[in-house]
């Protein structure tokens, strides 16, 4: 096998949306091949199958028999594509075996929907992530779409509720947060959440920051002191700070206000040269 012909049957990835045409682009790079299912796709004699022909494994994103893939992959040495809505669906053992190619945005499920039937609604999918979920919360103005979103994706409570609180005012997730949170339905949660904001949001959102994690538990372990707020009351004593002085860096004494440490330099001692009867 040469350099140049070694990565031929390498199995190939094509990740797109629902109508973007990822399983017509996978039939084109193969000859009438043997269709699986991601949740189905045991096969049990891999040599009788032709390699001319390939393998073409569909919806690998739901419901996925990982090892029976895995073999798949691994023993067959014909060309096998496999197609998905995402990449972040596939798992990192298949994902690291494929070149991943994109299905591109072009929706031609709709366009051929709108040829035939130029007078029916459009499509709608309701599977959001945390960002366009709460893009659509604050605009959307048609609640009873929104409750069901939020009903359907399923958002964490909390990670929902810190993204919208950077954009909206407290007094409309109070409720919501303080007395329904978790201890009613979920349902009813996505409910009075849906309907807390009317939508029509027109200013510019807000996303959430990462927070910084405190230092000082670390530091009171590395000094031998299993609650931080004991830390705080030793640290009035004038011998523990001494201790914590010489166990700590500058800048972590700087964050317990122990103050500076003092620099010590170094004084270079000149070895002095000894002398010989031939000096004298």
């Amino acid at each position: 096998m040469g350099l140049t012909t070694m990565n031929n049957n390498r199995p190939i990835l094509i990740t797109g949306k629902n109508g973007t045409g990822k399983t017509t682009k996978a039939l084109s790079l193969l000859n009438e091949p043997l269709v699986l299912y991601g949740d189905e796709c045991f096969v049990n004699d891999l040599l009788s199958l032709p390699i001319s022909k390939g393998i073409l494994i569909e919806d690998i994103h739901y419901n996925i028999d990982k090892e029976s893939v895995l073999f798949i992959l691994r023993h067959y040495k014909g060309l096998v594509v496999l197609t998905s809505i995402n990449e972040k669906s596939v798992p990192n053992e298949i994902k690291s075996m494929c070149q991943i190619k994109r299905a591109g945005s072009k929706e031609f499920l709709r366009e051929n929907i709108e040829s035939i039937a130029p007078r029916s609604e459009k499509p709608l999918s309701y599977e959001r992530d945390t960002f366009s979920l709460t893009m659509e919360y604050l605009k959307e103005s048609n609640r009873d779409l929104m409750a069901e979103l939020l009903k359907f994706n399923k958002p964490s409570d909390t990670q929902i509720l810190s993204w919208l609180i950077e954009s909206l005012h407290p007094n409309k997730l109070i409720f919501v947060d303080g007395v329904v949170k978790r201890r009613w339905s979920q349902d009813y949660f996505y409910e009075m959440l849906a309907y807390a904001h009317t939508g029509n949001f027109f200013g510019r959102p807000t996303m959430p920051k990462r927070g910084t994690y405190s230092k000082i538990p670390a530091l009171a372990k590395r000094l031998g002191v299993k609650d931080e707020r004991l830390l705080k009351q030793l640290l009035k004593d004038e011998d523990f700070r001494k201790y914590a002085k010489s166990k700590l860096n500058n800048a972590e004494c700087r964050l317990l206000n122990l103050g500076e440490k003092k620099i010590r330099k170094k004084v270079q001692q000149i070895k002095s040269k000894q002398r010989t009867l031939g000096d004298f």
